[in-house]
């Protein structure tokens, strides 16, 4: 079981003997008050919801029949009928913006209104701004639903549907052509506060909420529907549903009897000198040093080594917890950075000792090939193999000591290594690579793509006398993918050398750089870094290093 602090125990103590009682007493009056004080209320909200949803019917029907003037008074029709004559979009944008202007603009139970023609004709839509709105954001929402609303009105015929898109409420209906086929949407953005304005009068809710065919409608400070005794009410309109719902406010028993408060006043008066000497005596001579041991064991275990407690103790005893507690933290900090410091220099040094392995193999490699191309070639070719050469042993020798160096600095040097093979291979070597250009700047181990390339020439591309090769590069996540694809097979003895490059065994012939990348992703990374071989297709082996970003 959880155990509670001494402070806590002492209060809960307190409110249970002295305050409970009180407690019970003032609970079961404010119940029956309350419980009279809610049906009165009720009655209330029902009879002013009654009288606004009255005037609400009024506005909707009013907009209804709005919408069907523009069907009646055909003018937007014969527009189209021209229209579809003549083919003049332009004509038929102005013909129905001058129209929405004359039949909408001035009417304030509207926040906007707009035609959306269906088909090839989407160019003619037409949108205005009511009086009282302005705005650029408003104009530019009422083109993002005007799609959506066609395709809402996609199944209807001449009826009039309420929609609820963007937190706006939205009336939308047809209009048909002589043949009886729709044509375009007239759609109205409702106003609520103009709408809706009748609701404002229902007092005495805590929450009140409207709907229009089942689309809740966005009232001016509505609130989440909450508490008991719910009121509904439910209205036609035109065939259209209206639902409201309310919940009266909550019974204040502090407001509506202020006796009581004064009573509960008086009696905590009676019981707080006891709980305030108390409470402060234990929290000065307890809980205050409790808590500084407490933050001082916090600091300490978020890497803090050596933290020291300041503050002076209240009493003997905590003296000597807080002396004993800063002896034990320079201690601690004293054995770790003793452990740190070893652990540093050992790592470092299995680092270099296993970068260096590459130095020698890598540059007889290099200088017999020099050497051959030296009696073959002219002067030109051997300079520009020398430099490539020279970008190699910048590599190898590593002056400046860094241990992670930019993806694409990596790329240099595996491109002065290929740059000297394809001069002994020539056009038979075929080189792509696929690696993202945000990946160029990404930080990665010195020298772990350039031998896995180098492993890749040696036993296959050099063997057959060329082949194909691609470096690749990406993140996925949190980690870091390169990976080196080429042509070649796989023996039986090619996979059990792959196999030791996860143990002590000797990797075999030719496979020190792979077990010196194998042994340095270990060694940075534990777990999270690897290195794998294998031969994904017949005539295809893929090389794969993974490790994290960073």
């Amino acid at each position: 079981m959880k155990r509670i602090s001494l402070r806590s125990g002492l209060v809960s103590a307190i409110l249970i003997c002295w305050l409970m009682p009180i407690v019970i007493i003032v609970t079961l009056s404010g119940l029956l008050l309350n419980n009279n004080y809610q049906k009165s209320i009720q009655q209330e909200i029902r009879s002013e919801a009654e009288n606004a949803l009255d005037q609400v019917r009024m506005q909707l029907e009013d907009a209804i029949w709005d919408s069907k003037a523009v069907s009646y008074d055909g003018i937007v029709r014969g527009a189209y009928r021209s229209y579809l004559l003549d083919g003049d979009s332009a004509l038929l944008y102005r013909s129905v913006s001058d129209y929405l202007s004359q039949s909408f603009s001035r009417e304030s139970r509207y926040r906007a209104a707009f035609i959306r023609f269906w088909g090839d004709e989407a160019d003619a839509s037409a949108y205005v701004l009511c009086r009282g709105t302005t705005g650029y954001d408003l104009l530019m929402q009422c083109q993002h639903v005007a799609p959506r609303i066609v395709e809402a009105m996609a199944d209807t015929d001449t009826g009039i549907r309420f929609l609820y898109l963007d937190d706006s409420l939205y009336m939308a209906r047809n209009l048909l052509d002589n043949h009886f086929k729709p044509y375009a949407t007239i759609a109205m953005l409702l106003e609520p506060e103009v709408i809706f304005q009748s609701l404002e009068v229902i007092g005495r809710v805590s929450s009140l909420r409207l709907w229009v065919d089942g689309c809740p409608v966005p009232l001016t400070g509505e609130a989440a529907a909450s508490g008991d005794g719910e009121i509904r009410y439910t209205l036609d309109v035109e065939g259209h549903e209206l639902a409201f719902s309310a919940y009266p406010e909550a019974y204040n028993i502090w407001r509506d009897t202020p006796w009581l408060g004064w009573a509960v006043a008086g009696v905590a008066l009676m019981v707080l000198p006891l709980v305030v000497g108390m409470i402060s005596l234990f929290y000065r001579h307890v809980t205050s040093p409790v808590e500084v041991l407490s933050q001082a064991n916090a600091q300490v275990q978020s890497g803090q080594r050596g933290y020291q407690i300041s503050h002076r103790a209240p009493n003997a005893e905590f003296e000597k917890l807080y002396n004993n507690f800063n002896a034990m933290s320079t201690e601690l900090k004293s054995q770790f950075e003793r452990s740190y410091q070893e652990q540093r220099a050992t790592q470092k040094a299995q680092i270099k000792a296993l970068q260096s392995q590459i130095n020698p193999h890598f540059l007889n490699n290099t200088l017999e090939i020099i050497s051959w191309e030296a009696r073959l070639a002219d002067n030109e070719r051997v300079c520009a193999m020398i430099e490539a050469l020279s970008t190699m042993l910048t590599a190898a020798l590593d002056r400046d000591g860094r241990t992670q160096i930019p993806l694409s600095e990596e790329l240099g040097y595996v491109e002065a290594y290929l740059y000297i093979i394809r001069e002994r291979l020539g056009g038979a070597l075929q080189i792509s690579q696929q690696i993202d250009p945000e990946m160029k700047e990404q930080l990665i181990p010195r020298l772990i793509l350039q031998p896995i390339v180098e492993n890749a020439v040696e036993h296959d591309i050099t063997a057959n006398r060329g082949g194909r090769l691609v470096l690749r590069g990406r993140q996925e996540g949190g980690e870091i993918l390169l990976e080196v694809e080429h042509d070649g097979t796989m023996t039986e003895a090619d996979r059990e050398n792959i196999r030791r490059l996860a143990s002590a065994e000797d990797p075999g012939k030719g496979r020190v750089g792979l077990r010196n990348v194998y042994r340095r992703l270990k060694l940075l990374y534990g777990d999270a870094g690897n290195l794998t071989i294998e031969e994904v297709r017949p005539g295809t082996i893929l090389a794969r290093i993974r490790f994290p970003k960073g």
